[in-house]
């Protein structure tokens, strides 16, 4: 059965929602969270253990990201497909493994084949066969196997809601089992400024972060100490600052890592290169991917 074509239940405005339901939307996936808004337990309970799957699980981002995205052919869940894409790609999955999950005839390594033989069982049959656990027990201890199993049961879940529910897919996302080339692999744009002169990392940085969800706009304050860095990143959208726990710098490399609380929680890392006013590197979220990020000193 198809998806339904149209929206049975509108979505929230933003300007409806409180703050921390404003925040989720921002964070990505801003149709299915306004959706959620209008059962906003229901909002809580669910986005905590999403979150908690994406941000904190143990399973590698690249076999969690195909199994996503192989319970979301199985369901036949084509916003669940198209923005998870993106992620696939930037937590190391390949265009051609993307393509692959729609081939019947595809060759995947032991691993891999065990993991997606069970998201198929469980999405026809609801339980995962003999062969297919002892497979995936010669490679996984009982907790990675019970997060595989929690993994599948709720994006299924997700993909009944999104499908029933009616959300769309956005114009230029990629569609049901096609890989697509998603914005988040061109390199930001810098923007040209003057030069003011100042070297060295420590100063006041403005970022433009390319991710698939949307660009964000950041504000990042750094100082260093003895080949350490200290500061904050400053989220102009989700109006939050976030604080970097641990970092280094050696000439204009710095690589620094900060806590994210709230709205979810996660671990970002940041590795850029600084020459003169000019910073470009990446943004690895913990759980979902590397993406580009650049900008300019402010000061």
């Amino acid at each position: 059965m198809a998806p339904a074509n149209t929206m049975r239940i509108p979505p929230l405005p933003l300007d409806e929602m409180d703050p921390e339901q404003r925040r989720l939307a921002n964070l990505g996936a801003d149709a299915v969270v306004q959706v959620l808004a209008r059962a906003p337990e229901l909002m809580r309970a669910s986005s905590a253990l999403g979150g908690f799957l994406l941000a904190q699980g143990t399973m590698a981002p690249r076999i969690r990201e195909l199994t996503i995205l192989r319970v979301a052919l199985r369901c036949q869940a084509p916003y669940e497909w198209a923005n998870h894409v993106p992620a696939a790609l930037g937590s190391g999955a390949t265009e051609a493994e993307i393509v692959a999950l729609s081939d019947p005839d595809a060759v995947w390594d032991s691993e891999d084949a065990a993991v997606l033989r069970a998201v198929d069982e469980l999405c026809a049959e609801d339980v995962v066969s003999d062969p297919t656990w002892a497979a995936l027990a010669s490679a996984w201890d009982h907790a990675q196997i019970l997060e595989l199993l929690f993994l599948v049961g709720y994006y299924r879940m997700m993909a009944g809601f999104l499908n029933s529910a009616g959300v769309p897919v956005k114009p230029g996302q990629p569609q049901l089992g096609v890989c697509g080339h998603p914005e988040s692999a061109v390199p930001a744009p810098v923007a040209t400024r003057p030069r003011s002169g100042k070297t060295g990392v420590t100063g006041t940085w403005q970022l433009t972060f390319t991710h698939p969800a949307g660009s964000k706009e950041l504000i990042l304050d750094l100082t260093t100490v003895g080949g350490t860095v200290r500061g904050s990143i400053y989220d102009t959208q989700l109006e939050v600052t976030v604080p970097i726990v641990s970092g280094t710098v050696e000439g204009g490399q710095v690589d620094f890592t900060a806590e994210v609380t709230d709205p979810a929680r996660f671990d970002v890392h940041v590795s850029a290169i600084v020459d003169g006013d000019v910073l470009t590197g990446s943004v690895t979220i913990k759980g979902g991917g590397t993406f580009p990020v650049s900008g300019f000193r402010r000061g």
